[in-house]
Parts: structure tokens; sequence; C-alpha cells
């Protein structure tokens, strides 16, 4: 990948290469049910998380970053990022005590609009969300027996923050139009098949008004779930977009 490219995706937590002072994971662990309980174990304890639900739940917003690169690929370049899941690594950070590891991808290639760009998007999109999320929520469910709509809408305000700061940022104002639609199609008019067996669009109920709340300046969408970030050792403070009465007790 050309350097300049590769700087726009480390503002993503994306790396083209492990430092040697850096431990990690490897990408499919997480979808491994016999080998991700020693993962959960190990990333609660460096977090303070009191539960593998909750270490569950935190482990989904760290890796909702992976589908974060693959979109903006896909929007600002008008490119599909391939990566083999055997090459991908969840790179840790010695000391991080809130556990923001960053993604290396090791072999990887691009593939460029191909005829109608509708039917290629659709193909992005099923690969990012039906192929590598779906399963990874599956396994952490099946494992930890947490929550899918909580763990859905870890990943939907990343993808709302991914697409809302870019619409925001006059260096993309060239790219308003692509990047309107393609967030707009993700989140309300994708099928649902794109991400799983599902029923419903699992991103859509999570796009709700936004709303000027008490100490915020900017309006602000309100999460319709508690991620139970709050009750992190390490942290012990609410998101500012936590739904009201989510001071809860541990699950």
């Amino acid at each position: 990948m050309p350097s300049s490219l590769s700087s726009e995706l480390s503002n993503y937590r994306y790396i083209d290469e492990i430092k040697s002072t850096h431990s990690f994971i490897n990408g499919k662990d997480f979808f491994d049910s016999e080998k991700l309980p020693a993962h959960l174990v190990k990333i609660g304890a460096q977090m303070g998380s009191p539960t593998n639900k909750i270490t569950a739940s935190m482990i989904v917003k760290r890796m909702a970053f992976y589908g974060v690169i693959h979109l903006y690929a896909m929007s600002v370049w008008n490119k599909r990022l391939v990566v083999d899941i055997d090459e991908l690594k969840v790179v840790e950070n010695p000391g991080d005590p809130l556990w923001l590891p960053e993604f290396y991808f090791g072999e990887y290639t691009f593939i460029d609009v191909e005829n109608v760009r509708t039917l290629w998007r659709e193909e992005v999109i099923a690969e990012v969300f039906s192929g590598f999320f779906h399963p990874l929520l599956e396994t952490l469910r099946n494992v930890t027996r947490f929550s899918n709509l909580v763990m859905w809408e870890n990943i939907a305000i990343y993808i709302f923050w991914l697409y809302e700061s870019l619409l925001n940022n006059e260096e993309y104002n060239a790219l308003h139009n692509r990047l309107r639609d393609d967030f707009h199609f993700i989140v309300h008019e994708a099928s649902p098949a794109l991400f799983g067996p599902y029923k419903n669009n699992p991103l859509s109920r999570f796009d709700s008004e936004k709303v000027i709340r008490e100490k915020n300046i900017e309006p602000i969408r309100v999460r319709k779930t508690c991620c139970f970030s709050n009750l992190l050792e390490k942290k012990k403070k609410r998101c500012s977009t936590c739904p009201n009465g989510c001071n809860m007790p541990p699950i």
C-alpha cells in the first residue's frame, strides 16, 4: 500500500507493520469458541472488566474499526479491500489499560469498482458484515450469552461516526454525494441478507434523531442500549451517548 494510503488508514487503527515491542492475537481466534475464552479472560483483566459479557461488548467496540477501515476504502477510494482472516493480526499495545488494539492485515489486495457500482457495493457490505461481523458476534454470543442487540449497536455507532465525520470534513466535499449515498444505503436500504440471517437490517433501528443533552454543545445520537463501559475498572464513567438510567450493576 502506498504510504499516503497507509497514513489515511492509520487514523482508523490500521498499521502496516508490527513493532517488536507489541504482542498480537490472531484474528481468527475471535471466531473460535475454544480459543476465545482465554482471550476474554486476558483482555478482561487488562481492562478491569467485571464479567466476560462486558468484555465481549468492549471487544466488539474495538473490532468495529475493522469495518470502518473497509468502508473508508469503499466510499473514499472506490476500492474493495480484500483481507485474508488467516493473515489478520489484532495488535496489542503493552500497558494499554483500555485495550485499544490496531489491525495488521498481512498480505491483502484492492479490487476496483466492477461494472455496476451498486452491485459491487453490496459485495463489499456482505463481506464486511455477513462475512466478518455476523460470525464474530455469533461466537461471542455463544461463549458469553451477551446481547446481539448491544453488540450491533456497538458497531453501528462507529459506522455513523465514520460517515458523519467525513461528511463534516471539507477535505471530502467532492465526495459528499457518494458518501451520503453509501451511508444511507448501508443503514437504511441494504438487504438484511447482507448482514447475515436477519429479518431486518440490524443497523437501521439505531439511527435515531440527534438531541442536545446536558453538558453537550453539539447534538448527539443517544444510544438505544448500554455498552456497560462505565463498569470497567479503568474507566468508571458513562459514554456521552449513554441512554438514560444506564447505571446498572454488572451482568
